[in-house]
């Protein structure tokens, strides 16, 4: 349960600073939500993400629904391919948010997965720990299973664990790595990453002359997939984490 510091009630913030301290959203989500006229003061919805504001808002609505103490809420969910992970798509696409009930509490996707690769994304009204989670600094790994277009060599597979340079901008931390299964024509990799750059598992093997055909995201640090199933949302237990 969130509990405000009542001595600090005359110092104003900013509207998108406020939602973020509470746990309402991110920065990034509660910009979004603001400029889509998605938070009310009583009955005035307010668009400037700097408007000013005194901690805690009063008769604050999120989609229309009051925001008072926030109970911190942790979810895992296996994210489908084909699916976006952001609040809303100019094209119209089909996002993670569609798939939510709508009796869940506001929350959030801790980093992001390209909406070509399914798999493991959890999701909180935490900003503390979901800034924790995703930030570089904590260097957390991350496991995924890659299928590609043909069989991998394994003086390949020996480059990814050493690390790859493909510019002097663009250099790649060594890999976990291992084949895990294979046939005639395609074969399936488990890799590890302490880093999370854009489209990093797709770039090292392009840069090898290898096509990943399905990307699934397993594990975030202790979290695990399981028997999750594409589209299917549970808890964080307590002990998970």
């Amino acid at each position: 349960m969130v509990r405000w510091n009542l001595r600090n009630k005359s110092k104003k913030i900013t509207l998108l600073r406020a939602l973020s301290k509470m746990g309402v959203a991110s920065r990034t989500i509660a910009r979004d939500l603001i400029k889509a006229g998605q938070i009310k003061i009583g009955q005035k919805t307010i668009r400037d993400p700097e408007f000013k504001v005194e901690i805690p808002i009063q008769n604050l609505l999120v989609n229309d629904q009051p925001v008072k103490k926030l109970q911190k809420v942790y979810y895992m969910m296996h994210k489908p391919k084909g699916v976006i992970t952001t609040r809303s798509d100019e094209k119209g696409r089909k996002t993670i948010y569609d798939l939510l009930n709508p009796d869940l509490p506001w929350i959030f996707p801790v980093g992001r997965l390209d909406r070509e690769t399914s798999g493991l994304l959890l999701l909180t009204n935490d900003t503390d720990w979901g800034n924790q989670m995703a930030s570089p600094a904590e260097k957390i790994s991350k496991t995924y299973h890659v299928k590609l277009n043909k069989n991998v060599k394994e003086e390949e597979l020996q480059k990814l664990r050493k690390g790859l340079s493909l510019s002097p901008e663009l250099i790649y931390l060594p890999a976990k790595v291992e084949k895990i299964r294979e046939n005639s024509k395609t074969c399936w990799i488990e890799i590890t990453l302490a880093e999370g750059k854009n489209r990093q598992i797709r770039k090292m093997f392009e840069h090898l002359n290898y096509q990943v055909e399905n990307l699934v995201r397993i594990k975030i640090g202790k979290l695990v997939l399981g028997t999750l199933k594409p589209g299917e949302i549970r808890p964080i237990l307590p002990h998970e984490v």
